[in-house]
This record gives structure tokens, C-alpha cells and sequence, in this order.
């Protein structure tokens, strides 16, 4: 299917429902093609949140969280 840039406006639910049927959209201005829009694959598309490197990164941490941001952010020096 292809899109103008007001179509994304005025017909955003029949872009959606050919992203749903697994249809590439493509994007146009003024005729020409600008980009594709691709649907995303399986039921999110995107890996579970617990993949992700930073999850469990302060895990080893002795102090509580609180404490410690709050000790990272205070000042390095004391200014009079």
C-alpha cells in the first residue's frame, strides 16, 4: 500500500489495520517515496524487558537504591 503524509492524518486507521494484515506501507511526499513503514514480526516484535543488559545491573549493591543515587548526586566538594 502506499501513504501520503496526509494519509497518515485524515486515514490512520486503514494503515493500521494493513500494518495488522502484515502489508508494508509505504510512505510518500509529493509523489515520491520518502519511506516504508514494516510491520512488526510475532506478537510484539520486540524481546522481553528482562533481556535487556541493564536489568539487575545494581543487583550487587549493599546500600538501598535511595542511598545511594542520593550519595552520587550530592556535590563533590563543599563550597563555603
Amino acid at each position: 500500500m502506499q501513504a501520503s503524509v496526509v494519509d497518515l492524518r485524515y486515514k490512520t486507521k486503514s494503515i493500521l489495520e494493513c500494518l495488522r494484515r502484515k502489508q508494508k506501507v509505504e510512505l510518500t511526499c509529493r509523489g515520491k517515496i520518502e519511506g516504508i513503514i514494516i510491520p512488526v514480526s510475532g506478537p510484539s516484535g520486540l524481546p522481553p524487558l528482562s533481556c535487556h543488559p541493564a536489568v539487575g545491573m545494581w543487583r550487587d549493591q549493599d546500600e538501598p537504591v535511595p542511598v545511594l543515587v542520593r550519595r552520587m548526586r550530592k556535590p563533590r566538594f563543599h563550597v563555603n
